[in-house]
């Protein structure tokens, strides 16, 4: 059965949500613009790891609610290797130590989520004198692993992967064998990517994105809100069908004063797309 718009926004969430998981169960979700989003909550940074747990526990749950069953979410970068030791400190050692308390595994409990990390994140950690915390890291992947229904795929360290998948490669025959490898379970092909900020695919190697639907916020990730996301399924889901009966009306004035997607501008809040 297909909805019209308000219907779909009015739909209960369990009814929306086994739609959505026929149709569109995997989503890669980019957390941008985290620090922007922090500081117009919050002004004490001594509290960013603890807001930042929370805000990511909550908008996963939510991304659940609605039907969403596997999230690819690109965490840390090596850009961050270049921010200080302090910055790093605060997003890295505390942001992942926020991983291993009882409420985070309390969420991932009650909310059956298999939490897995992807990239180079066990060679950073340790180098970075931090094997403990990987140490942890990789208990608690093992600890979840008993759900399968949902599950939430960390990038960490994971934009520099070409030395990890050629290692890799000389191991497995087939490309699914590889994709399973690196990601350390089955990832089917990705259905929509929503983010914020640059409009820009990074650190999520070998994915199927092929016919990925791209929805880009100008403001954080973390400002999504119901409303939002039940539209971005509803297009996604319901408005991007065949559009081949426009063609016997296209003339060249069509294309008059066209506007370009992803150009945009630096702003107070940073850089946003217009």
């Amino acid at each position: 059965m297909d909805y019209m718009l308000q219907e779909w926004l009015q739909l209960d969430n369990r009814k929306l949500a086994q739609i959505v998981a026929q149709k569109s169960p995997t989503a890669v979700v980019y957390l941008n613009g985290t620090r922007r989003w922090f500081l117009s909550q919050h002004k004490n940074w001594a509290d960013y790891a603890r807001v930042m747990q929370v805000a990511q526990q909550e908008f996963s749950q939510l991304l659940y609610e609605h039907g969403l069953q596997t999230l690819i979410q690109p965490v840390f970068g090596y850009d961050l290797l270049t921010r200080g030791d302090d910055y790093f400190k605060l997003a890295v050692e505390q942001g992942l130590a926020q991983m291993l308390t009882p409420t985070y595994r309390a969420w991932y409990h009650q909310t059956e989520v298999g939490v897995n990390l992807y990239g180079n994140w066990r060679q950073v950690l340790s180098e970075k004198g931090l094997a403990r915390l990987a140490d942890g890291l990789a208990d608690l992947i093992t600890e979840s692993a008993v759900y399968t229904s949902r599950r939430l795929f960390l990038g960490v360290f994971a934009d520099r992967y070409l030395d990890n998948i050629t290692a890799l490669a000389k191991t497995v025959d087939t490309g699914e064998a590889l994709l399973q490898a690196y990601y350390g379970q089955p990832v089917g092909p990705v259905n929509l990517i929503i983010g914020s900020g640059q409009p820009a695919i990074w650190d999520v190697p070998l994915l199927d994105i092929n016919k990925a639907s791209l929805y880009f916020l100008q403001a954080p990730t973390f400002c999504l809100e119901q409303v939002t996301l039940r539209r971005i399924l509803y297009d996604c889901i319901y408005e991007r069908v065949n559009d081949d009966e426009l063609y016997d009306h296209l003339t060249p004035q069509t294309w008059l004063n066209c506007k370009v997607l992803g150009i945009g501008q630096q702003t107070s809040k940073g850089w946003i797309a217009l």
